[in-house]
């Protein structure tokens, strides 16, 4: 049962993610969204989830007239975080605040410390000891064990798991499925492939899969 909210927000992006995002922000009763925000042309007026797109990085300084001082952001990414990481960035540029995400099935330990924007979707775990840095997604049912560090807007895809200690660089992604054995470093932008099992440390920029992961490429 969605409970009442708090405050109206504007959600960047109209595709799928978005949609788990503002679900997230109802049942939690966080924030209300009101308002879309996305780039593309043919989504203008219509409307994601019941929320109409107000239209692209332009409606912004109308929305804020319109009273509006917090926003979240609705772009997942399969890869290369750096759409969220401008969109997070344009948020703040405008003076807005971002909203922590957090599914009610959710469970963080008190211990853990989250940056700005972090977004917790249904049945993820954050233990204890763990930084989660600005913008964060921990995914449905991801899990991030003891004393890990997750760096700013990097993606932690459906049903992967960090063991513990592990260091994930920013923008990285983490695919879903994936495993990332205990004390393991993944590099900034780095990918690893969905189902991939890591046992070596992966450097910035690379791409690894397979079991156990090997590099196939640097972006």
């Amino acid at each position: 049962m969605p409970r009442k909210a708090k405050i109206d927000c504007i959600v960047f992006g109209g595709g799928g993610h978005a949609r788990v995002v503002m679900e997230c922000l109802r049942l939690s009763g966080v924030a209300r969204p009101v308002a879309v925000v996305d780039a593309n042309p043919a989504l203008r007026g219509q409307r994601v989830a019941g929320v109409r797109v107000a239209g692209g990085d332009e409606s912004l300084p109308g929305l804020k007239r319109r009273g509006l001082r917090h926003f979240a952001v609705g772009v997942g990414g399969t890869g290369d975080n750096r759409l969220r990481q401008r969109l997070f960035e344009l948020g703040v540029a405008h003076g807005l605040q971002p909203l922590e995400v957090v599914h009610p099935t959710a469970i963080c330990s008190p211990d853990a410390t989250v940056g700005r924007g972090v977004q917790r979707m249904p049945g993820s775990i954050v233990n204890t000891g763990v930084v989660l840095g600005d913008d964060v997604i921990v995914n449905t049912g991801a899990i991030v064990e003891h004393d890990c560090q997750v760096g700013a807007h990097a993606h932690l895809a459906s049903g992967s798991v960090l063991c513990g200690g592990v260091r994930v660089g920013m923008r990285a992604h983490v695919g879903g499925g994936a495993v990332v054995r205990q004390g393991i470093m993944i590099g900034d932008g780095a990918v690893v492939a969905a189902g991939a099992v890591v046992v070596k440390d992966v450097q910035p920029g690379d791409v690894v899969a397979g079991v156990p992961a090997r590099p196939l490429r640097r972006r």
